[in-house]
């Protein structure tokens, strides 16, 4: 017998109120239907095929969102549907991972020394809906992309941009890039105040 189960339930379904259970993460995560009739892990007694991710995908986008990742969020459930939504929307147009043809073995390497001194890690290459992409999975914010030429040939701009998305954030980053413009800094209350 099948039991039920869904990716979403609303919250007066879930458990201790409702009857659905919701599963680990390497189960799945969806919302199973427990009563006497079923077991009390129903998802364990469940023989289903596991997820296949191409290969690279995970190193760039990440695992598929748990909902654990978004407790600490204002609004929980709906930053995990936004996230759920984005990853599964990667996952629908990824094509490969790597660099595009076009980008030569030194341009990669000096790029990735460039992002690297400015503690963003390494870029990610991959190809997707909008062309050739590319992600800092080790970086603050491991969903910042950008196009990859820009990435290969505009390499300071990104890094620029990279800053002022962390500086928005209220991240102020270690080195000063001298592409961000001053007055997005925070003041130094050791320097006089330039009018």
């Amino acid at each position: 017998m099948a039991v039920p189960r869904f990716k979403e339930v609303p919250d007066h379904w879930r458990y201790p109120l409702g009857p659905y259970r919701q599963a680990p993460s390497e189960f799945g995560g969806e919302w199973w239907m427990v009563n006497p009739f079923t077991t009390e892990e129903p998802w364990k007694n469940q023989a289903g095929p596991t997820e296949q991710l191409p290969e690279g995908f995970t190193e760039i986008f990440g695992p598929r969102p748990k909902v654990s990742d978004y407790f600490d969020t204002p609004k929980p459930s709906e930053s995990f549907r936004i996230a759920t939504s984005q990853w599964e929307q990667d996952l629908k147009y990824f094509k490969t991972a790597g660099a595009p043809e076009w980008a030569t073995e030194s341009e990669r390497s000096l790029a990735e020394q460039t992002f690297r001194f400015w503690e963003m890690g390494s870029p990610r290459f991959y190809e997707g809906r909008y062309g050739f992409m590319a992600r800092f999975p080790e970086s603050l914010f491991r969903n910042f992309e950008a196009p990859a030429w820009a990435v290969l040939r505009a390499t300071h701009h990104e890094i620029a941009a990279y800053q002022i998305r962390s500086l928005n954030r209220g991240i102020v980053p270690a080195k000063t890039h001298p592409f961000v413009p001053p007055r997005l800094w925070p003041k130094n209350s050791d320097e006089p105040e330039v009018a």
